[in-house]
């Protein structure tokens, strides 16, 4: 059997997955975002919680004492102690960042002082440079290459560091380790910065030299999976957040103070709860506390969670062996390692058929040492003809595979410019034509706006490599997959050196091969004979269509009854077929003339509910707030034998249906006179057969067998027509459908759900795939329309089949 770690036996790395039971079938690639929690580690915390009475520690001694000794574990963990810093416990790193620089006294006397920031630092530390200008601080940006080269330049023997009260102070932030793609940046040349190494550099940017240097560490990816050692490594200020290492409790952080290094936070103002031992209401006096944490720990701590980081202490030290220098984080430094490297290594090697390479790794290591290179790959991906495959492309595939990455730049603007070669007017221009971050606008002038990062954790096994690799070949390479054979090294019998040696490799194949052609489509605007074939609704959001055989009328948020039902989990959030494919397979039935509404589903027997709602008055009735698609949405509650149904048929429990009350107010966002009942963007979506049987004969995926009817069905349209030729829609700027006008508001971004087969739930990678192969990574399919009104003074706003529609060209 393949080892499933270079460093862990089998046996442990099946305990360990043992603990993530609650994963399911996803395979967790996201740990630079969040680590993820073992089951183990929330009963301990579960237990303590029950069987202890934990109180406000400004009030309760026994809690008070808790929260030191967890404070004193945590700097045992990274190899310090009280004498040496101190730990003020916060929400966050981000929480920490902000509180040092608001703390920070820059100037001393006359002389003012820097705040100095590596470029590729998270977007937290660029946040920084707005307090700092306001203390009047010179703001200082050096670039990743100037950092590196100037630390390699030191010449000269380091000497013993000593502050000059009479000097200004410099504050320089920079990551331990880039959230972006993993590179370590060197903690060993702390005392030779202190000692003016970056000297030159500062002045070119003519600001104060001699003056009194701090160090402020930004170490959250850091030591998610890396030790560090602050017995060795002695930085002024560390700023860190625990759901990074352990997944739980999240909401909480530390900021850690080197002693000797204190008294430059002198500039706090706010004082809360905790942190005086004398104040004034009625006169403007206050005295702070000796003691540091007291001092900047405002209002009462997050006691619970900081008592729930002994579980986590303890759960790690149960689960991970001291393989690797005696280390527990060691261990899982060097097994993450080997992960994302075989990963890297996979990359570089992936080809297409002609021989063209598929991958565009950001690195700034190779893989070779340890101590530059943390568990972390960067990367986008191209096509057979060299064009970039956007990440939200990406995203949607990994999404239906139900692989978790990260996506975009990572909040490091700095590192994502510095590796995709974007100049600062590129990135204004790219948000002048409506990119931001976060946003699914992957490609700009066929350029990408960000990349694809792959994080592991200890949890993690080879067979995610593989899950994530098979991904990428079938969906988006196409050729045989050769899945590597690993072996684990024995750490016991010899101790590793922190230079990689070569994996042992033995190749076998999977029987799974695909073919593409990119063909660009061809539009022809011309189109005189267009058949309004078909009419449907959805009247519960994401499950299945209800196919109008006749005709139907237009309400005032599109068709009657479409979408104004929803199923919403325990906690509130609206389920989709994203996170539950069967839900295509609830079909609904609406009868008008019993008025009512029914639901059906194999093996079980249905269930109705009246169309009208109950006269009983809303305010007596269970109301509910969720949200689609950033829109609160206010609704009442269907009752529990609907519930009960249809917890029973998804197998999920204590799931509701929600309906949307008549008078709950949502507006479309590009034509915000338009309202919308629970669907996404527009009141209608047009689908056109021909453009489906056109993508149908470019799918060449073997296994993918849908008739045109099924395709058909797979983009939930509302009105589905025929025409001569394919495509044309797109160009089209309104539509008369018989008596009644729609403005097009534009095609339909596509997401992972046209992969699911509407009859059978079953997901596959078309036709997702090609249309992003063929709308050169744009995944957009169908139109959407919104309701302008009768024409000609007509009263009637129903649709039936067969009518006739002229269609409007832009």
């Amino acid at each position: 059997m393949s080892a499933l770690s270079n460093v862990l036996d089998n046996k442990r790395m099946q305990i360990i997955r043992n603990e993530f039971t609650h994963l399911g079938d996803k395979c967790y690639l996201e740990n630079a975002g969040t680590a993820l929690y073992p089951q183990i580690q929330l009963k301990k915390i579960n237990e303590d919680l029950l069987n202890n009475v934990y109180l406000n520690p400004h009030s309760d001694k026994y809690t008070r004492d808790c929260i030191e000794q967890i404070r004193n574990r945590v700097l045992k963990h990274f190899n310090t102690n009280s004498s040496a810093y101190t730990l003020i416990f916060t929400s966050g790193t981000t929480q920490s960042l902000k509180l040092v620089v608001e703390s920070f006294k820059f100037q001393s006397e006359d002389v003012n002082g820097s705040f100095m920031y590596l470029r590729d630092n998270h977007t937290s530390v660029l946040g920084l440079r707005e307090i700092a200008k306001e203390k009047n601080a010179y703001v200082i940006h050096i670039t990743h290459n100037e950092f590196l080269n100037s630390l390699q330049s030191i010449q000269s023997k380091p000497r013993n560091y000593e502050r000059d009260s009479k000097k200004g102070n410099i504050l320089l932030a920079y990551p331990a380790q880039t959230n972006f793609n993993g590179f370590k940046y060197p903690l060993n040349y702390i005392r030779d910065i202190k000692n003016g190494c970056l000297g030159s550099y500062l002045k070119k940017q003519l600001c104060e030299v001699d003056c009194n240097w701090y160090i402020l560490l930004d170490a959250a990816a850091f030591v998610a999976s890396n030790k560090l050692d602050l017995s060795v490594t002695q930085p002024d200020f560390v700023c860190l957040s625990f759901y990074k290492i352990f997944g739980f409790p999240t909401g909480l952080g530390a900021l850690l103070v080197k002693n000797d290094s204190a008294d430059v936070l002198s500039e706090k103002k706010y004082f809360g709860g905790g942190t005086v031992d004398i104040v004034l209401s009625s006169e403007d006096f206050h005295v702070k506390r000796s003691s540091l944490h007291e001092r900047f720990e405002d209002g009462t701590l997050p006691f619970l969670s900081i008592i729930a980081l002994k579980h986590c202490f303890d759960t790690m030290a149960l689960l991970i062996p001291k393989l690797v220098n005696n280390n527990i984080m060691d261990t899982i430094s060097f097994h993450t390692f080997h992960l994302a490297k075989d990963l890297y290594e996979q990359l570089i090697d992936l080809k297409h058929l002609n021989g063209n390479r598929a991958a565009v790794l950001y690195m700034d290591s190779d893989f070779t040492n340890i101590k530059k290179q943390g568990a972390i790959v960067a990367f986008n991906l191209l096509r057979e003809n060299g064009s970039y495959i956007g990440y939200a492309e990406f995203q949607h595939m990994a999404d239906l595979f139900n692989i978790s990455v990260r996506t975009g730049c990572f909040c490091n603007s700095g590192s994502c410019q510095r590796h995709l070669n974007v100049t600062n007017k590129e990135m204004k221009s790219m948000h002048k034509a409506g990119h931001k971050c976060g946003d699914e606008m992957d490609l700009v002038n066929n350029k990408p706006t960000g990349a694809i990062r792959v994080s592991f954790g200890y949890y993690n096994t080879f067979n995610d490599v593989d899950r994530l690799i098979a991904m990428i070949t079938r969906c988006f390479v196409k050729r045989q997959y050769h899945q590597r054979k690993r072996f684990t090294v024995s750490f016991y019998e010899k101790q590793i050196d922190t230079n990689e040696t070569d994996f042992i490799k033995e190749i076998y194949s999977v029987n799974e091969s695909y073919v593409t052609n990119n063909i660009d489509p061809t539009v022809d605007s011309t189109e005189s004979n267009i058949t309004l074939t078909e009419l449907a609704i959805f009247p519960v959001k994401s499950c299945g269509a209800f196919k109008i055989k006749t005709g139907w009328m237009i309400g005032t948020k599109g068709f009657e009854y479409d979408r104004e039902w929803m199923i919403v989990k325990d906690n509130g959030v609206c389920l989709t077929q994203k996170q539950n494919s069967r839900m295509c397979m609830i079909q609904p039935i609406i009868d008008l003339n019993k008025k009512c509404l029914t639901l059906t589903f194999k093996g079980m027997p249905s269930i109705s509910i009246p169309l009208d709602p109950p006269n009983t008055k809303l305010q007596e009735m269970s109301l509910c707030q969720s949200k689609v698609c950033t829109d609160v949405v206010r609704g009442y509650d269907c009752g529990d034998l609907v519930a009960d149904w249809i917890s029973n048929a998804l197998e999920i429990s204590y799931l509701r249906l929600i309906r949307q009350c008549s008078d709950d107010k949502r507006n479309q966002k590009k034509n915000s006179e338009k309202m919308l009942s629970l669907s996404n963007q527009a009141q209608f979506l047009l689908i056109n057969r021909a453009t489906v049987r056109w993508l149908k004969d470019k799918i060449k995926d073997p296994t993918f067998t849908d008739d045109i009817d099924t395709l058909v069905d797979r983009f939930r349209g509302n009105i589905i027509i025929d025409t001569n030729k394919e495509l044309i829609e797109r160009d089209w700027l309104k539509i008369i459908i018989g008596k009644n006008e729609f403005k097009v508001e534009g095609q339909c971004n596509r997401c992972q759900m046209v992969c699911i087969n509407q009859n059978t739930g079953e997901k596959t990678v078309e036709p997702l795939r090609t249309i992003a192969e063929e709308f050169g990574g744009k995944l957009r399919f169908g139109i959407y329309l919104s309701y302008i009104g009768p024409i000609n003074g007509m009263k009637d706003r129903s649709l039936k089949i067969n009518l006739p529609i002229k269609p409007l060209l832009s």
